[in-house]
């Protein structure tokens, strides 16, 4: 039996705002630290991996906003005391630079770049080309 899977364009996105705290995937990459304030009045800190479709020339404490594909991966594993918990890897796939912050100081020119203003239609987004391990999101 062979079975067609249809994709359809109804892709989320979303913006993140916050501090760069780690490159990785050979400059492909970032995690963002994005810090909030809870109900308790407390400090609250998100992480998500922002994946670029060419090198983005970031370094670790620029700040900025960023826009992507949204993606989900939930991890399952286990704790010290033997109880199985879960986690969600939150990532920006295709993330483009849209807010003001501290940039790189090699803000590339060109629409093409990752650093552009708006992403481009749903219709025309694909994942980068590239060999990928257990950790790429998509």
């Amino acid at each position: 039996m062979t079975t067609t899977t249809k994709r359809e364009n109804n892709m989320a996105f979303a913006e993140v705002s916050g501090t760069v705290t780690r490159t990785f995937f050979n400059g492909k990459g970032a995690e963002v630290t994005e810090t909030f304030q809870k109900n308790d009045g407390s400090e609250g800190k998100s992480r998500y991996s922002l994946w670029f479709k060419s090198e983005h020339n970031l370094s670790e404490g620029d700040t900025g906003k960023w826009r992507g594909a949204l993606s989900v991966k939930v991890d399952e594993w286990t704790d010290k005391e033997g109880q199985t918990r879960h986690s969600a890897k939150v990532s920006l796939n295709g993330a483009l630079h849209v807010g003001d912050g501290k940039q790189s100081s090699q803000a590339p020119a060109s629409q093409d770049e990752p650093w552009a203003a708006t992403p481009p239609a749903a219709s025309t987004r694909t994942p980068p080309a590239g060999n990928y391990d257990a950790e790429t999101p998509f």
